[in-house]
């Protein structure tokens, strides 16, 4: 019988041979089983005698991790962990690991994408000469893109990566995030402002904070109206960061000229979603993170997560840190 035992609980590839290959190269003898669920009943039984979880979108929260027997570490393909009930994970001790830098190029890659093309009309003239249709298909030039201002939702590991490439361009970048300082953002060669100023001041307002209590619905009706009426959201983040039924009346009703989104509040949408009948938005499939090299980086770090955990040693990156040490001190 195998030392260990590993449950991969759900991922999109169709097979499991890099991680397994990567338990292997570790020389530890762990029995690795593949799930393909997301919810506590689905879950059960076979996570209860598991030392280690390693998770894509199933949704661990207090019920399933109170189950758990002798879980020793929960490890997130991804950065993102809001389907993991970090206190609860935390008043049972166990660690709940993500991987925090395996798709920043990408991802900042892709928000630049979408900044060129909202910029430059190119859907809208793509669209044109389709129909078999020649000159601009607005009425107005665009602006010049050195002259506009991009307004930056969380700096981030992605966010001061893609503060990083706007700069390139010349645009002015304004930030907003509660969590680093001034002299952070000046370092950065960005201007840290209140959200409502950035709103009310961006061309662009690029959204790259997690889903928490405090960010969900961020951007809703009123601060959809604090933006210009020119301006553009980008979401790159989270879907449910924006009240999405807030964005398509801004869209439809123009209140902001348009949208690029990677994320929705329900993944995937619904075929009847208003959302997908709008012409002034643009929308990709929650993949800004996908690459070649993206992929197997993200599929190597989650099981070396649970490689340094099961060896006793101090893992990388542990986001619930503060709740586990609100343990520690409960128990001191």
């Amino acid at each position: 019988m195998a030392q260990y035992k590993v449950v991969i609980t759900d991922f999109g590839a169709p097979e499991n041979d890099l991680e397994a290959d990567e338990f292997r190269r570790s020389g530890l003898d762990v029995d690795l089983i593949r799930l393909n669920a997301k919810t506590t009943d689905d879950l059960m039984p076979a996570v209860l005698d598991a030392d280690g979880l390693i998770v894509q979108w199933a949704n661990i929260n207090r019920d399933t991790l109170q189950a758990l027997r002798k879980c020793r570490v929960i490890s997130r393909y991804g950065i993102g962990v809001d389907m993991i009930d970090l206190a609860a994970a935390g008043e049972c001790g166990i660690p709940v690991c993500n991987t925090p830098d395996y798709c920043i190029d990408e991802v900042s890659t892709h928000t630049l994408s979408f900044v060129l093309m909202l910029n430059r009309n190119i859907l809208p003239q793509h669209r044109h000469v389709q129909a078999g249709k020649w000159g601009s298909p607005v009425p107005t030039p665009p602006a010049r893109l050195s002259q506009q201002t991009v307004g930056v939702i969380g700096m981030g590991n992605i966010g001061r990566v893609v503060v990083r490439k706007l700069l390139a361009f010349g645009v002015t970048v304004l930030v907003y995030d509660p969590y680093i300082t001034a002299e952070q953002a000046a370092a950065a060669g960005v201007e840290q402002v209140a959200l409502d100023e950035l709103l009310r001041r961006s061309d662009y307002v690029s959204l790259h904070c997690p889903l928490t209590d405090e960010t969900r619905h961020l951007i809703s009706t009123p601060q959809l109206r604090a933006m210009k009426p020119g301006a553009y959201l980008i979401n790159m983040a989270r879907g449910p960061i924006v009240d999405q039924a807030a964005l398509y009346e801004a869209l439809a009703g123009r209140t902001i000229a348009g949208a690029a989104l990677d994320v929705f509040e329900k993944e995937p949408p619904l075929a009847d979603d208003p959302l997908l009948q709008l012409d002034n938005v643009i929308l990709t499939p929650h993949l800004s993170s996908w690459s070649a090299e993206s992929f197997v980086q993200l599929r190597r770090e989650v099981v070396q997560n649970v490689v340094t955990v099961l060896r006793g040693e101090q893992p990388r990156s542990v986001v619930n840190r503060r709740f586990l040490a609100a343990r520690h001190h409960e128990g001191t």
